[in-house]
């Protein structure tokens, strides 16, 4: 099964993913607070002044072989002149950097400044030439770039070797603007998505006159309002004087992270995590594309003694950037242990739930916590370019006797306004953990996909005990360890009765997340007898009410990995002619459940709305899609009964009165929540696993990406990586017929989990609707 990422998006949709996640992410500054929050070399500013002035004055001067000055009233000789292309125009600037270079080394003569003795990088403007891919695409082509200065003249630059990437224009137009930020997106995305040792990254874009520098972290991006660099060469000066004399670790290395070449075509990466060292054997997952995120990468690691010798047996590594106020991995998991255990729960059992937690420490370097930072002060926010139809006829009026007057002459592009995301700091930490586990992406077995839910379910059922909602439950988070499912990331989770009084941004991944939660509001609300009155394009819940992340948002999570599961994959048995026949549905389904986008498609919401109402049109159409590709006898679609009794149970909890479970709001107690949720949901998984477990089919990637299918179906934003195999036209079906069995009805007595007793086994039950779940064989 495919995990979104790089690999799945071609470079055109790679850059318009980067330019839609990272808008609300993006600030705006002035160009001097830029320098001065994250470009601040000297930090002295009467050093800084000085060594411009001196600078400044060199370029200025008349040289001896009667060459043109390098800066002149109207600016940078090298580049102020209308050339054919990019290439023509700005090669000069490479020429410019080696100048200032030359004269900080005068003024360092004696000045002695300890952080102009060594130069980190130079400036290259080569924009026909690709960096050198050390991983499967990890190329790049950029106008030009810093590398790093032991990189030699006639060696092709690696990726990891390119500092700072810059893209250029020779014109100033919306088009332009659009393609710069584009490309400058794409060249920083793939730096920080294939190199583990990249903390942050700096660039810069040119069009025309007009100059902006960019910072790119996990906390934000900050871009500079536009100047003109021909006008203000000071600003160009300071920011080529950071560039070439700031340390690895000023320009975004992480120095705790050492490449290690063990073959031409292997490269692993040596950790030193506290006053241990560890060495990468594999990636188990990896980041998405995203630049502003938690950046999440996992490894299988080996401890590697004082002689780089291997010790004992492998481990797991969890890279992570979290919010500087985040309450520690280890520290939820033992807050969950300590409640189980007022409540004289089997903590034992509980266990082998979770992943056990060897180390979790924050990365330092320098001797400092490594920190993404908020920006400045002062900042407004910056909205990515697009470009309005009617602004393509005005180019005409930009021509080169206005190249000066860019306000004047050039039409304002719209911009996108994205939602705004609050820009908080964020905390580089790692943390060790003892299994070595298989996300649900590498489970090909319908059975023991089942299982590992039923599992998932039961471990929930232990979080619910302990008082705590997961908020991020995804194929990614949910590993297998020698056949038990086990559930990690715990940054997300919180206690119910106490997630703050304040709205905090949708946290977790938008595919599987509850459609209540992605919608801010309660649907399954009944007064007076009749139905919630829903607001199919609002927020937010009624003002009386305080919406609030509830247990059985996590349940709702695990329904969505499981339609997920039938969405992603096709039984092994299937011949491309079959797949053929259900190629357009099936993607016309997936695209409408599981579109990416953070609050949810409409679709989405409808397919839930619709059980509010009573209702099943939504849920039979899933049903008619899947069934002509798994057998409408088979067990699977069995498993879609999963919505209907979480829609009863919805109902149920929603039409009990609300308590004041925070000051100021009204909420369901956690009381309401019974155990019996969980013991029948389990039930179900476990009668799929029990049914798939007779076959001898395996599950295997669905063939098709989404751009090849007719234009019917809208194009999905992340493809499937599936490959193809021939099989035989012969179906292996052994399943048992059950058409009697009746999953997850309500039922007098509650099931067995194996787990304690609920303290709300005998809450009183409100009257609520059951919908009729459907069978084997049709409704």
């Amino acid at each position: 099964m495919s995990q979104p990422g790089a690999a799945t998006l071609n470079l055109g949709e790679q850059r318009l993913h980067l330019k839609e996640s990272s808008g609300g992410n993006t600030v705006e500054v002035p160009a001097e607070t830029f320098l001065a929050h994250y470009a601040n070399l000297l930090h002295s500013q009467r050093d800084t002044d000085d060594l411009v002035s001196h600078i400044e004055t060199g370029l200025k001067a008349t040289p001896e072989d009667q060459k043109p000055q390098t800066l002149s009233r109207n600016g940078w000789t090298a580049t102020n002149f209308i050339g054919p292309n990019e290439d023509t125009v700005f090669k000069g600037l490479a020429g410019v950097a080696e100048e200032i270079y030359t004269h900080c080394q005068t003024w360092n003569e004696t000045k002695q400044h300890p952080k102009l003795q060594q130069r980190t990088t130079r400036l290259i403007c080569q924009p026909n030439h690709t960096t050198a891919s050390e991983v499967r695409g990890g190329s790049m082509k950029t106008d030009a770039r810093f590398i790093l200065n032991e990189i030699g003249d006639d060696v092709h630059v690696p990726t990891s070797a390119a500092v700072a990437p810059a893209e250029f224009k020779t014109r100033m137009n919306p088009k332009n603007q659009i393609d710069n930020e584009s490309k400058v997106l794409g060249a920083v995305g793939h730096i920080l998505y294939n190199d583990p040792c990249r903390r942050f990254v700096i660039a810069f874009t040119i069009e025309d006159r007009m100059m902006r520098f960019w910072y790119f972290s996990r906390s934000h991006i900050a871009v500079t309002a536009q100047f003109d660099y021909h006008a203000n060469p000071r600003l160009f000066i300071r920011f080529v004087i950071y560039m070439t004399f700031a340390s690895l670790e000023d320009l975004g290395y992480d120095p705790t992270v050492q490449r290690i070449h063990v073959s031409e075509e292997d490269i692993q990466y040596r950790f030193t995590v506290g006053d241990k060292v560890y060495q990468t054997i594999r990636i188990i997952h990896e980041l998405n594309l995203d630049i502003v995120t938690r950046a999440t990468r996992v490894w299988e690691v080996i401890e590697l003694d004082s002689e780089d010798m291997p010790i004992g047996e492998s481990q797991v590594l969890k890279d992570v950037w979290l919010y500087f106020d985040a309450t520690p991995e280890s520290d939820i998991y033992n807050e969950i242990f300590a409640a189980l255990r007022q409540l004289d729960a089997d903590g034992s059992d509980a266990k082998r739930y979770f992943m056990n937690i060897i180390s979790d420490s924050v990365v330092t370097v320098n001797g400092r916590a490594d920190e993404a930072r908020e920006p400045p002060t002062g900042y407004t926010e910056f909205f990515y370019t697009e470009l309005d139809e009617e602004q393509v006829a005005m180019d005409a009026v930009i021509v080169a006797a206005q190249r000066g007057d860019v306000d004047g002459c050039t039409p304002k592009p719209k911009t996108n306004k994205a939602y705004v995301y609050p820009h908080k700091a964020r905390i580089h930490r790692q943390v060790i953990f003892l299994e070595v586990c298989e996300t649900l992406y590498k489970v090909f077995s319908y059975s023991k996909f089942a299982l590992g839910l039923a599992q998932l379910v039961h471990g929930l059922a232990y979080l619910r005990l302990a008082g705590f909602v997961h908020r991020d439950i995804s194929p990614g988070n949910c590993l297998i360890y020698e056949g038990q499912m086990k559930i990690s990331d715990l940054e997300y989770a919180r206690k119910y009765i106490s997630q703050g009084k304040n709205i905090t941004p949708l946290t977790g991944t938008p595919g599987f997340m509850a459609v209540e939660y992605q919608r801010g509001q309660y649907m399954f609300q009944v007064g007076g007898g009749r139905k919630a009155n829903l607001d199919l394009y609002s927020r937010k819940t009624p003002s009386t009410i305080r919406f609030q992340f509830n247990f059985l948002h996590d349940l709702e999570s695990v329904i969505w990995i499981y339609i997920w599961l039938l969405l992603e994959t096709v039984p092994g048995y299937l011949t491309k002619i079959e797949e053929d026949a259900q190629r357009d549905n099936i993607l016309r389904l997936r695209h409408k459940l599981f579109d990416g986008s953070l609050e949810g498609s409409g679709d989405r919401f409808g397919f839930i709305q619709s059980l509010t109402q009573d209702e099943t049109i939504r849920f039979d159409e899933a049903w008619d899609t899947l069934s002509p590709l798994y057998g409408d006898d088979s067990a699977l679609l069995i498993g879609l009964n999963s919505f209907l009794h979480l829609a009863n149970c919805y109902a149920e909890v929603e039409s009990l009165p609300r308590q004041s479970v925070l000051p100021g709001s009204m909420n369901w107690a956690p009381t309401c929540f019974v155990h019996r949720y969980y013991a029948q949901l389990h039930a179900l998984f476990m009668h799929v696993h029990e049914q798939m477990k007779t076959t001898i089919y395996r599950a295997r990637p669905f063939r098709y990406i989404a751009n090849e299918v007719t234009d019917a179906v809208r194009p999905q934003k992340h493809r499937v990586n599936g490959h193809t195999q021939d099989v035989p036209n012969k179906r292996h079906r052994s399943l048992a017929a059950d058409d009697a069995y009746v999953p997850v009805r309500e039922q007098e007595e509650e099931e067995d989990l194996d787990t304690p007793s609920s303290p709300t086994a005998n809450i009183q039950q409100r009257p609520k609707r059951n919908l009729p779940l459907r069978k084997k064989g049709g409704h």
